[in-house]
């Protein structure tokens, strides 16, 4: 029983051993006594590299040293105390990288067009809403001075009917002017042609003055002889007894 015991312990110490370099146990548990310093330093890396976001990871420098130590633990002799479990794992991690690597760049990428071509469609969003907004007040504008066209059309029609009308009693006035003029040269001839006759008759005025003055008084004497006559004649004949 004793020796059976014994058996056992040893089995079970042996098999519990051989579970200790576990999936679960990080990259630093998982290196023996017997890892190089160069195998530290790699866990030492892989470690600082893995507690950072993966954006940070896809810098060319990081990832480059990411895949190299990558690669570097998983190409290690059994020597250096690495179990199966960690290099797949490993091997699992550096597959997963590479493959997100990739399509995390392609994404970005993806991101990055679409970016620019959202950009792009705000762009022209924003100049479609401009060219809208600059299009209504334009069309304000444009109904604006459409009605003060119509206006000065109508003004210009009104003045157009008023022009007409001046039009022709300018035409009237001049003719009636004309006529006038006409009417006012033909009396100066006249009056001149008068002015002349009289100037030449103002010249016997006074001697036709004089002769008038005294054919009056040679009027007035005969009438004044006649009537003393009619009475010396009626007293001396009696004829008016007789009548």
């Amino acid at each position: 029983m004793v020796n059976h015991d014994t058996q056992n312990e040893t089995d079970m110490r042996a098999f519990y051993a051989s579970l200790k370099p576990s999936a679960t146990t990080s990259p630093s548990h998982a290196v023996s006594l017997k890892s190089s310093e160069k195998t530290k330093k790699a866990i030492h890396i892989l470690q600082d590299l893995f507690s950072k976001d993966f954006a940070l990871l896809i810098h060319p420098g990081r990832s480059i040293q990411m895949k190299e130590t990558l690669r570097y633990l998983l190409n290690l002799p059994q020597n250096e105390g690495l179990c199966l479990t960690a290099k797949s794992e490993i091997k699992k991690l550096l597959q997963c990288f590479e493959r997100w690597s990739l399509e995390y760049h392609n994404a970005s990428s993806l991101s990055a067009a679409a970016g620019t071509e959202l950009s792009k469609a705000s762009e022209v969003m924003n100049d479609l809403d401009a060219n809208v907004q600059e299009f209504h007040n334009i069309e304000k504008e444009d109904m604006c001075w459409s009605n003060k066209l119509v206006c000065l059309q109508e003004e210009k029609r009104m003045l157009e009917e008023k022009i007409k009308t001046l039009d022709a009693e300018i035409k009237m006035s001049t003719k009636r002017r004309d006529l006038f003029r006409k009417r006012k040269m033909e009396l100066y001839q006249k009056g001149r042609e008068v002015k002349a006759k009289r100037d030449d008759l103002m010249i016997n005025v006074p001697r036709l003055k004089t002769e008038q003055d005294l054919a009056g008084k040679t009027r007035d004497n005969i009438e004044a002889e006649w009537s003393k006559l009619q009475e010396q004649f009626i007293r001396s004949t009696g004829i008016k007894e007789l009548i």
